[in-house]
């Protein structure tokens, strides 16, 4: 290994510093924010934390998800134009009760989640019904009919000869 004089002038030492300086505030943003996968760090980042089947057929759009250990008034449904969105949250039991326990694993999620997906046709909303049953929400959304495609004939303007419109050579 050569050893290289240091020179305070260079640019691109300075972007170097800087890069690791972004990147060592990135990690500790990430390990801050979604936790490293430790019981004492919190919970870890899950990339998809509501899977969702969505299959639809004349009438309607049908998505499942498994959203097991929530309650019906835990869970929020919204569309917005054509995005649909499931949330839920869920609370931790009692505080109290976890610091008395000996704990050799914590993996199950507290906290909010949720999942939005773009809906292939528009809905109506109005007639939209959600079930939640067995762990497994399914949302009905009924499809909105489209007006059917109509034929729209075009007209062609009679060009004007000395002054007077011709109607179909039809004199007035």
């Amino acid at each position: 290994m050569s050893l290289m004089r240091w020179n305070p002038y260079d640019p691109f030492d300075e972007v170097d510093q800087t890069m690791n300086r972004m990147m060592d505030r990135m990690r500790t943003l990430m390990r801050s924010r979604f936790g490293s996968g430790d019981e004492e760090a919190g919970p870890s980042f899950d990339a998809n934390p509501l899977a969702i089947d969505m299959t639809s057929d004349d009438n309607n759009i049908v998505v499942r998800t498994a959203i097991p250990g929530f309650k019906a008034e835990d869970v929020n449904i919204d569309v917005r134009g054509n995005v649909l969105t499931i949330s839920a949250e869920t609370r931790t039991e009692n505080e109290n009760k976890d610091e008395k326990d000996n704990w050799h694993m914590r993996e199950m999620r507290y906290g909010k989640f949720a999942r939005s997906v773009r809906l292939p046709e528009t809905v109506k909303m109005d007639q939209a019904e959600a079930s939640l049953e067995d762990g497994v929400l399914t949302v009905t959304l009924p499809k909105t009919k489209e007006s059917p495609a109509q034929k729209i004939s075009v007209k062609e303007h009679q060009r004007l000869e000395s002054g007077q419109p011709t109607n179909g050579g039809k004199k007035r």
